[in-house]
């Protein structure tokens, strides 16, 4: 137990708690602190750590703009890299005598009296803090399905995000349940050294080339030794993904158009048969769901030990899955590689804000001011919270806007002062926000985690990121209710 008083504490080591870390020492403060629920740092990047893991957005864009790195091995850097980068950055600006490791904070209570906010973490400790940063990830609570038989399968079962190192996977026979992003990367990695490898498959995805490759040695000293030709490497990348890209999004554009016909010629070019080809053509609006890249993900169904598989499971036995066709598959380990409870927020954590706010009521709404902040829970930020998802570009370009934002609320609140959004606020920017989304490619008819089964859309941000970033450059008060303790 301790009543210290902190006057920042944020929630979570992923690349938002760290960025938000480095700006605020940056401003002055020292008495604030990240707690992080695992034993590491870089979140996403901690936690998926499977074979195959690597960034779908180019190198050179996943990165901070105040942290560059010109030593990038790869267009697309993998898993160890990026949690290498971070781990860099939180070095280079000291900040690990400022995380608290292995620390899960279960609720938050804010106690109007006191205007504190009160944490207690998974032991029961007490931390006490003026502002509070969530920077807990979308993507963060793995899904998993509800299988008949699942207790009772003999072998290994695991969540992507949850990789079972121990587990040697050589002449097994192989499952996993999922073919969307982990799974496009974790099949080819390990199709050859296993026995048999089945993908299930519920919808087809539109697979774009990855067109990967390895930095020379010579590109790399370029950006080191010149760093304007870095900066204008990186302006290249945002501009490609944000004025090109994004237009991709649009439901019947020419880029939508060019990106599906791309897609459809790469498919035609590695699938010849025609059984095959037709189980894997998706056919939905191009965007709907995430648009996956691939170097090799259609090279492993050419290979003799791998299948797809489009049927239904029915069940699951102690050594075999069944479908709902009757087909056994034999099954030493599963993979789950299901997702994440993208539209139900930050579960497994409570937060009761003021005039009988909470995080429970808040979760049937998802509704917030520029996605990070909401009407009931003063001085408290939801780093990528809701609308903040982009479907073309880096999510660091939207972390860094929010920082903007966060810093000028940080240094301008007097001490015994509080903010949060007004209610007429929070309703006016999400109704247009709704309206904007209605024209883009994540409101056409097919289902995915981007939206709610009744087509609200609490993921996704309908604009380029420019747009986002001009946005958050300066704090509208008088969208804001500031109450001063007397």
């Amino acid at each position: 137990m301790t009543d210290k008083l902190l006057d920042i504490a944020i929630i979570g080591a992923g690349l938002a708690g760290i960025g938000a870390a480095v700006k605020i020492r940056q401003a002055g403060f020292k008495n604030f602190k990240i707690f992080e629920k695992t034993a590491g740092i870089s979140g996403t990047w901690y936690d998926n750590d499977y074979p195959g893991a690597a960034c779908d957005v180019p190198s050179h864009l996943y990165c901070y703009s105040f942290a560059p790195n010109p030593n990038w091995s790869r267009v697309y850097s993998p898993q160890a890299e990026i949690r290498k980068y971070v781990e860099d950055v939180v070095a280079d600006h000291k900040l690990l005598s400022h995380i608290q490791f292995e620390t899960e904070i279960t609720s938050a209570v804010f106690d109007e009296a006191k205007a504190r906010w009160k944490l207690i973490d998974k032991t029961g400790t007490t931390i006490y803090a003026r502002f509070v940063l969530w920077s807990v990830s979308f993507l963060g609570t793995p899904h998993i399905p509800v299988i008949p038989g699942l207790d009772n399968f003999a072998g290994k079962v695991f969540h992507s995000a949850r990789w079972d190192h121990s587990v040697d996977l050589s002449g097994k026979n192989v499952v996993i349940i999922g073919s969307a992003a982990s799974a496009l990367q974790i099949g080819p990695a390990i199709a050859k050294n296993v026995k048999s490898l089945t993908m299930f498959q519920r919808t087809a995805n539109f697979v774009m080339p990855r067109d990967d490759r390895e930095y020379s040695d010579f590109e790399k000293s370029l950006f080191k030794k010149f760093p304007f030709i870095h900066r204008l490497f990186r302006t290249f990348l945002f501009t490609r993904h944000d004025k090109f890209f994004f237009h991709g999004m649009r439901p019947g554009s020419l880029v939508n158009k060019i990106m599906r016909s791309r897609a459809l010629g790469y498919l035609k070019r590695k699938i010849k048969d025609p059984g095959l080809h037709g189980k894997l053509t998706a056919n939905y609006d191009l965007g709907c769901k995430r648009i996956l890249i691939s170097d090799d993900y259609y090279d492993m169904f050419n290979m003799e030990n791998v299948s797809l598989q489009t049927a239904g499971i029915d069940r699951i036995e102690s050594s075999h899955i069944e479908t709902v066709t009757g087909k056994k598959i034999a099954a030493d380990v599963i993979v789950m590689a299901t997702g994440f409870t993208a539209t139900s927020f930050m579960p497994g954590i409570e937060i009761t804000g003021s005039n009988g706010a909470s995080l429970t009521k808040w979760r049937d709404d998802l509704r917030a001011l520029k996605g990070l902040m909401v009407t009931g829970f003063p001085n408290t930020f939801f780093m990528l919270g809701p609308n903040t998802g982009l479907g073309h570009s880096s999510m660091i370009l939207m972390i860094e806007s929010q920082l903007q934002y966060i810093m000028q609320v940080l240094t301008t609140l007097k001490d015994e002062e509080t903010a949060e959004p007004k209610i007429e606020a929070i309703e006016q920017y999400n109704k247009q926000l709704q309206a904007d989304l209605a024209g883009t490619v994540w409101a056409t008819s097919c289902q995915s985690w981007y939206k709610r089964e009744d087509g609200f859309i609490p993921t996704m941000w309908p604009h380029p990121t420019k747009t986002y970033d001009k946005m958050m450059r300066k704090v509208n008060w008088s969208e804001l209710k500031r109450i001063l303790k007397t």
